[in-house]
């Protein structure tokens, strides 16, 4: 998927690699959401920790898909399954 783009990336490589704007990138460094390590005044992305972060949203977004049909079906989540 970001075989293209080196294993320690740029802001501008996190920009066009997710196709957001400066600010929607430093915002995601800023909060935490996208995880980073300066270098000098270089902030520099581990690639890794770009494709940890998307796998967190794709979790994070099925976890929410299924409480609120459970909640709109008045279903109890199941326990005895595992979500991943």
């Amino acid at each position: 998927m970001f075989e293209m783009y080196p294993d320690v990336m740029s802001v501008a490589d996190i920009r066009k690699a997710l196709g957001i704007g400066r600010t929607k990138a430093y915002e995601l460094i800023n909060t935490g959401q996208l995880k980073s390590i300066k270098i000098g005044n270089a902030i520099r992305v581990p690639k890794l920790m770009l494709l940890d972060a998307l796998k967190e949203v794709v979790k994070s977004g099925f976890d929410s898909i299924m409480e609120r049909l459970d909640k709109s079906t008045g279903r109890q989540p199941d326990a005895t399954k595992a979500r991943s």
